[in-house]
């Protein structure tokens, strides 16, 4: 939507749930992942916008002799727009040499401190604080949703096989701490009674490399149990949502930009499989809670309380973030201009 003089193009899946609605709104600038077309554009383009690592995988070229034979002809300039915050200790992934990255466009003075950090690789130039694109449409739009949403974890996940294709299920996940944890907190009868009194709907959300697991969980008719893949959005879900509770989900970032509340829960059984460089503590935008048993006796006052958020987390949000004005597209594309003009 931003006036510009380039030609932009947006690569989509044949069989991704926006392939429609992006066709019927823009045929002329989408590409079809893997096709020919999308291929030599990719091959002809001057920059390149990417959110995950691994940029040739992204445009379909395969491993092997596919890769050698283009990597001299492939010369854009490539940028991260991210497609989360990089607060988490990641340079296996979010270093500057495995994409060959140029601009690297940033949320927060947290996110540079940590990017700064020699393995990453990259100079102070690089790193442009802007806001990050996704956050524009983030508008609250609140609807009394209580939001479980937990990260995954390597061990109880199936393997990734291939570039976007949902990973299989796993038969040892219902063996798992995770599962019995979670499968008992979306079934805690005195969560649900809370919820029904105060009018408040509960939804756990199914982190993508676990979507797999869907059916291992209990339900009940008051729990919405949503895998995050297909059509679900992620951007709805979170305007929507009243108060989240997550343990190290870099959604976490997203709804602390809307100035809503967030329970961090971290019980003992389940440490991270990343380091991160936010101290939960002192910078957090929640309480921690350790038990599941403390967890539904918080959730249970806030409901009382409306999910009012403490004015001390919306104090650490303000620090937080850079800017929170819907307007980080249009410092994207400035930054991406003066680069191109030197």
């Amino acid at each position: 939507g931003l006036n510009h003089k380039k030609n932009i193009y947006y690569v989509v899946k044949k069989d991704a749930p926006d392939y429609k609605r992006l066709i019927k709104e823009n045929k002329k600038h989408i590409l079809i992942f893997n096709s020919l077309r999308e291929k030599l554009y990719f091959l002809h383009s001057e920059v390149v916008l990417k959110t995950h690592e691994g940029i040739l995988g992204f445009f379909g070229f395969k491993q092997g002799i596919e890769r050698t034979l283009i990597r001299d002809i492939f010369n854009a300039e490539v940028m991260e727009i991210q497609h989360g915050l990089t607060i988490q200790n990641i340079p296996q992934y979010q270093n500057r040499l495995e994409d060959n990255i140029k601009l690297y466009f940033i949320a927060s003075k947290y996110e540079e401190k940590n990017i700064s950090q020699e393995e990453y690789g990259y100079d102070k130039e690089q790193i442009k604080l802007t806001g990050i694109a996704r956050y524009d449409g983030l508008k609250n739009n609140d609807q009394r949703i209580i939001l479980i949403t937990p990260t995954w974890r390597h061990n109880i996940s199936s393997p990734s096989l291939e570039h976007g294709k949902p990973r299989e299920h796993n038969n040892i996940f219902k063996k798992s701490k995770y599962y019995e944890i979670y499968n008992s907190l979306i079934n805690d009868k005195k969560l649900i009674e809370c919820a029904k009194d105060n009018n408040y709907k509960i939804i756990y959300l199914i982190h993508p490399t676990l979507s797999a697991q869907i059916d291992d969980f209990d339900k009940n008719d008051y729990v919405d149990i949503i895998p995050a893949i297909g059509n679900m959005s992620y951007e709805k879900i979170l305007r929507e949502s009243s108060l989240m509770v997550t343990d190290y989900s870099g959604v976490q970032y997203d709804f602390a930009y809307m100035r809503k509340p967030i329970l961090y829960f971290q019980p003992d059984e389940l440490p991270p499989h990343y380091d991160s460089s936010l101290d939960y503590e002192k910078e957090g935008f929640g309480p921690i809670i350790k038990t599941s048993s403390k967890l539904v006796e918080e959730l249970c006052n806030k409901m009382k309380d409306n999910c009012r958020n403490d004015n001390k987390y919306i104090e650490r949000a303000n620090n937080f973030f850079a800017f929170d004005d819907y307007n980080s597209s249009k410092r994207i594309v400035e930054e991406i201009d003066k680069y191109l003009n030197k």
